[in-house]
């Protein structure tokens, strides 16, 4: 199988929340994935921790957990700490069924290309494509 080279490539972190297939399918359209389903040093961390590991690795951490993830960066900017950038997937804009997989993949690879992920220190809601 040939692997497709993305325009922007990008590092990223899935959070535990998210199947490791978003992950598996992201690599092979070039992007440096981890996810947190695969790594059984990462499986059952904290989201400080993760957060803390993704920074030291200057991957973006996507999540499906709002709330927790708004108030840790909230945490870490009063803290003066920097992450590498937290994407946001709200259950508004991403259906919680089937069609997930598919369309956490298109929307990453396409905000990637586009170049709308967040920066340093950012945090983002992913819009759908």
């Amino acid at each position: 199988m040939t692997r497709l080279r993305p325009v922007t490539p990008v590092r990223l972190l899935l959070d535990e929340m998210i199947s490791p297939r978003v992950a598996q399918q992201l690599r092979r359209r070039g992007h440096d994935v981890e996810s947190v389903a695969e790594r059984s040093d990462l499986v059952g961390a904290s989201d400080d921790d993760l957060l803390t590991h993704a920074a030291g690795e200057e991957r973006l951490l996507v999540t499906l957990n709002v709330a927790d993830f708004i108030a840790l960066d909230r945490d870490w900017r009063t803290q003066r700490r920097d992450h590498a950038g937290i994407v946001i997937v709200a259950s508004s804009a991403f259906a919680q069924d089937r069609s997930l997989v598919g369309a956490l993949v298109t929307s990453l690879a396409s905000a990637a290309a586009q170049g709308t992920l967040p920066g340093h220190g950012q945090v983002r809601f992913l819009a759908r494509r």
